[in-house]
């Protein structure tokens, strides 16, 4: 792969270009690493309102009414429906693994198979999560396996 970095001053907005023969996993993990940067999400924590990277966040889950997101170490919670959540982070490494979670594919560390169909996701924090097997097959084509 090669990549070129052209600095012109006059430039008002940088502009990213990707010349290739074809997309490729690779290619699509790139684009969407470029697009989450700088971008945050809103939650609340003791009545304070704090703004994660999107990149921190683990996974959003939703719990009797109320949507939740996880870093490493916190939990916050959302405004948005989980619904509104999936369609902005639709272009990002995030996808719903069941009915009531969306996951960050980029935190994940394993998955394996398990009982009915389904898997179990492993996370960089050591945290699992159930794949449904409703989801199954569109995570494993997005992980690329």
């Amino acid at each position: 792969m090669k990549v070129t970095i052209i600095e012109d001053p006059t430039v008002k907005e940088t502009e990213i270009s990707i010349v290739c023969a074809k997309m490729t996993s690779e290619l699509n993990d790139i684009i969407s690493q470029i697009s989450a940067v700088g971008l945050t999400f809103a939650g609340k924590k003791g009545g304070e309102i704090f703004f994660i990277p999107i990149k921190d966040i683990f996974y959003f889950e939703s719990v009797d009414g109320s949507i939740f997101f996880y870093t490493e170490n916190e939990t916050y919670e959302a405004t948005a429906k989980l619904y509104k959540i999936e369609e902005s982070l639709q272009h990002l490494q995030f996808s719903r693994i069941s009915k009531t979670v969306i996951a960050n594919l980029d935190q994940m560390l394993s998955i394996k198979k398990s009982e009915n169909s389904r898997l179990v996701a492993t996370l960089v924090n050591k945290e699992k999560l159930i794949v449904s097997r409703q989801y199954v097959s569109e995570i494993k084509k997005k992980l690329g396996v």
